[in-house]
């Protein structure tokens, strides 16, 4: 059996070809075989690196922390013959909250999962899901060869998944791009799971979210820190691409532009033959990984202005590897902004700059990335006449906002149905740039607005003023309207839990009321105490720190994003004042 293990949750693949011999009587499972293994079996990596597909099990190892998943893992790599002795094998990635992302693309394309439980730390009530459980130590070798002929037995091959939308393509390639990474003398190096048709070097393929073809190079099969040299790998598999210079995390490759057409052909013929309501497509993408919105934002600068450009290129390989990490351009300052799932997060991305590209970078203050909205609604009304060379620009807009429900975190606009019908289409794109880009800076901050939906009323121009006017009449009454409607300020409230010793929690309880957080609930876990609580993430800088200082290191704790919250009024003006330096 072949293993795809992909990174994160384990660089590499590993490979087990033992035959299994077990019986199954009601969810029990009971082993009859000797297992064995000698050091001249380990097995030549050329000799396999394209089996047969129902041979193959894309899986990931998972684990919490200490539970065992390095040992586990080093020992499935050893007794299935990759490795030739045990220790050192074997790098996982820790999955702190700020790096959920790179957890998720891993398991978007996995087709199974093994679970490594402590024992001596009992099973959470999240955890008691129905499914195959083994007991063994890997630490004494005791259980791991039947792990791999479970894996084997109760686990699907990649044909045994049924991918709705891959079908489509039948023969033809479709394959998910879910990992980058950038190698110094080979350039972007992209991790592909094949789920139909073959992959070949030296050929081109088709990105259907790019909308464009790219050559590739080089084919490689990832086995942990070695890379084999391949013409071709089948579906099923996970492959390592050299030479896709725009692809990035979640974009679907196929074959050809045509491929891609002739897919939509044959999920339309077969829609319309069902009498479907199935909306057309002008494409068939696999879904992609979903990217949460960045919490905290920073200012970098390079040491002089002869390395702007060196780091405008790092900024641009990273984000091409770290689809959670935004960068963008102050309008106000010009500065270079970063933004990212958290402290930790940002402080790596310093370290990799620094490190991988050897540039000496500075980092403004770490802010917190609020969002706004408004508290009622409000008309306004807006005329930009302005002469331009030997032409005048006129155009006078009319429109309302109004404030969505409290779980609404999109925006909204609409045309009132008689002004749509007299608006050319190019006038109407450009009112709704004006509207998205007002969006962008809310009246209070300037922070991003949610929960507003805008109604355009009227809007008239002369003949010869510009798209541009357009939008920059709109944005300034959009503004003006949402300063009239009242400004909110929300801010990202984080779930919190602390696993800590009952001894420490009165001061852990006590350092938590002083950040506005509020105690959900306080569970019993073995002797420790788990808090589960919500907290301001304003007030969580630093926290790590001080919660090893009350706890001497006897706690750990784990943070997400669980919504942005309406700050209330006094901690609103705190803030304010803070923003203009009053305070």
């Amino acid at each position: 059996m072949h293993l795809n293990v992909p990174f994160p949750i384990l660089r590499g693949s590993i490979r087990h070809l033992m035959t299994r011999s077990s019986q199954t009587c009601r969810g029990r499972v009971t082993w009859r075989r000797n297992y064995s293994f000698y050091r001249d079996e380990v097995k030549s990596l050329r000799a396999v690196v394209n089996p047969d597909i129902s041979k193959i099990r894309n899986i990931g190892i998972m684990a919490h922390i200490d539970a065992g998943k390095t040992t586990t893992t080093e020992r499935m790599l050893y007794f299935s013959g990759y490795t030739r002795a045990l220790g050192g094998e074997v790098t996982f990635r820790k999955s702190h909250v700020d790096f959920t992302l790179e957890v998720e693309r891993a398991l978007r394309v996995l087709d199974g999962a093994v679970a490594v439980f402590d024992a001596s730390a009992g099973v959470e009530v999240w955890q008691k899901l129905f499914v195959v459980m083994l007991c063994g130590s890997s630490l004494k070798n005791k259980g791991v060869q039947p792990l791999l002929d479970a894996i084997t037995a109760y686990l699907p091959a990649p044909n045994e998944r049924n991918h709705d939308l891959v079908r489509w393509y039948k023969d033809d390639l479709c394959a998910l791009a879910f990992k980058v990474v950038h190698d110094k003398q080979r350039g972007p190096l992209v991790f592909v799971r094949i789920y139909s048709g073959s992959m070949k070097a030296q050929s081109a393929v088709y990105n259907i979210n790019r909308n464009g073809t790219e050559r590739m190079s080089r084919l490689l099969l990832p086995f942990a820190d070695q890379h084999i040299e391949i013409p071709s790998l089948s579906a099923g598999n996970i492959a390592l691409t050299v030479g896709l210079k725009q692809t990035v995390t979640g974009d679907t490759i196929v074959s050809s532009k045509a491929s891609s057409a002739a897919a939509v052909r044959r999920a339309q013929k077969e829609a319309e033959s069902k009498s479907s309501s199935q909306r057309e497509s002008s494409s068939l993408a696999l879904a992609g990984v979903e990217v949460p919105e960045p919490v905290f934002f920073c200012s970098i600068e390079p040491p002089t202005l002869a390395k702007q450009a060196d780091l405008e290129h790092a900024l641009n390989c990273l984000q091409r590897e770290d689809p959670s990490l935004k960068v963008r351009t102050d309008l106000d300052s010009g500065q270079t902004i970063l933004c990212g799932m958290g402290e930790l997060h940002i402080e790596i991305i310093h370290d990799r700059i620094k490190r991988e590209f050897n540039i000496e970078t500075h980092l403004g203050p770490l802010q917190v990335a609020y969002r706004e909205t408004i508290l009622q609604s409000a008309t306004a009304t807006d005329t930009l006449d302005r002469t331009l060379g030997d032409k005048r620009h006129v155009v006078t807009v009319e429109l309302d906002v109004h404030a969505l429900m409290e779980s609404s975190t999109s925006c909204d606009m609409t045309f009132e149905e008689e002004v749509k019908t007299q608006l050319s289409a190019g006038v109407r794109e450009a009112v709704e740039n004006g509207v998205q880009s007002a969006y962008l800076q809310g009246p209070v901050l300037g922070f991003p607005v949610e929960g507003v939906k805008t109604v355009i009323q009227h809007v008239s121009l002369e003949s010869g003023t510009s798209a541009a006017m357009v939008s920059a009449c709109v944005s300034r009454c959009m503004l003006k309207a949402l300063k009239l409607a009242g400004g909110q300020v929300l801010e990202p409230v984080m779930a919190l839990e602390v696993t800590v010793g009952e001894e420490y929690l009165s001061p852990v309880l006590a350092d938590l009321a002083q950040r506005r957080g509020t105690v959900c609930d306080i569970q019993s876990r073995q002797e420790n105490k788990v808090l589960l609580a919500t907290v301001p993430l304003a007030e969580m800088m630093g926290y790590s720190t001080v919660l090893r200082t009350l706890t001497s290191g006897n706690a750990t704790f784990s943070l997400e994003l669980s919504s942005y919250e309406p700050m209330n009024t006094q901690d609103q003006n705190i803030l304010l004042n803070k923003m203009a330096g009053l305070a």
